[in-house]
């Protein structure tokens, strides 16, 4: 007989020790649900890449850095030999630079993206001290031109205390934010360049394919699309899932700047983009036009993954929905019987199911595979 100690939770790419428990259990049971869990890591691991959301939110400070990524994929089918044809057949191009605080068009793009918080979610979050990633992929070919986009954003946020009378309340409105005029910053290599519209990269780089593409009032109105653009993060907080760490380790283990609070460590974890039952699907978002252009008739689409998101609050947070607002009220300790997304059901007992769950998936693959 062995004996298991610590039960680990994986979501993208990290760790979550959710409860320490002392029980018995058979050898071969064990080694079967380490290869079930090894069979299961790398389809989780790979929600990471579609992650939007990360944040760690000390009441106690009042401060924390919240990590926004906003990913988009464009795709746009030409005839061989238009004149789009002419310009990207047998383009690779990577359009890539980082920028922080200090770097021209910077506090303006965070005063914007401030204002969009305040006007569209009457939040009194502030960010400031901001650094931008931001990378366009482009593979061109005589009758298409594919751009991926991914644009890392990461303030320093602070003011998402909430005054209130002898209780801890957290605001979460501004989760959901959306910019939808252009930020522009200067970039070295690129001049005066718009991170926010998915034209910028083709104006950068292929400014007569630009002007083209933007001759259609119809392909203009994807090409401006945000992708600052974080709406489906507003999800209802009872759609996303919620466990939590009493003993703050993973907290402690990833920098946060967590500190004890009262005695506790106790740590509420919120989930967002695994689809079930009670949380409901999350699926890719779409838009597409067929139109004419440089007397070509061309199809464009975009895709962005579906939302996905991880906001874990030092405390036990309960949520609350006053006057439409969502309010998260901190208390040192977790209630007694309190109840996750997962119910009362043993969290230990629900790894073990789906790890067994994934290896039947698994099988069936390679089955139908062999066919």
């Amino acid at each position: 007989m062995s004996q298991i100690f610590i039960i680990i939770y994986y979501y993208n790419n990290k760790s979550y020790i959710l409860q320490k428990e002392r029980f018995n259990v058979n050898r071969k049971v064990l080694m079967s649900c380490w290869i079930m869990g090894l069979i299961l890591l790398p389809s989780v691991f790979s929600q990471a890449f579609a992650s939007q959301m990360e944040i760690f939110m000390v009441p106690s400070t009042d401060t924390s850095k919240p990590d926004f990524t906003g990913s988009t994929f464009l795709t746009i089918k030409y005839p061989p030999g238009s004149e789009l044809s002419k310009i990207f057949n047998g383009t690779t191009e990577t359009l890539s630079f980082t920028l922080n605080s200090t770097d021209p068009g910077m506090a303006e793009l965070v005063k914007t993206v401030n204002n969009a918080i305040l006007t569209e979610k009457n939040s009194p979050v502030q960010l400031e001290n901001a650094t931008v990633q931001y990378v366009a992929q482009i593979r061109g070919d005589e009758n298409r031109v594919s751009i991926a986009y991914k644009l890392k954003f990461d303030p320093v946020m602070t003011k998402f205390v909430l005054p209130s009378n002898g209780t801890t309340a957290v605001d979460l409105d501004w989760r959901s934010f959306v910019v939808k005029e252009p930020l522009t910053v200067e970039v070295p290599q690129y001049g005066n360049f718009d991170i926010n519209y998915l034209i910028a990269p083709i104006q950068a780089l292929y400014p007569d394919a630009a002007k083209l593409l933007l001759s259609s009032e119809d392909t203009k109105k994807i090409l401006e699309a945000p992708l600052m653009n974080f709406e489906e993060i507003g999800l209802p907080m009872e759609r996303w899932h919620f466990l939590f760490d009493p003993t703050g380790s993973q907290a402690t283990a990833a920098g946060s700047g967590y500190a004890e609070q009262g005695g506790s460590r106790v740590v509420s974890v919120f989930s967002l983009g695994e689809s079930s039952f009670r949380e409901g699907t999350h699926t890719v978002t779409e838009s597409s036009v067929d139109t004419t252009v440089g007397g070509s008739e061309i199809s464009m689409r975009t895709s962005t993954p579906p939302p996905s998101g991880q906001l874990q609050i030092a405390g036990f947070a309960k949520i609350q929905n006053i006057g439409g607002s969502e309010v998260a009220f901190i208390t040192a300790n977790a209630p007694e019987g309190t109840v996750t997304s997962s119910g009362n059901f043993p969290i230990q007992v629900l790894l073990i199911f789906g790890g067994m769950m994934g290896a039947v998936a698994i099988l069936v693959l390679l089955k139908a595979r062999k066919k």
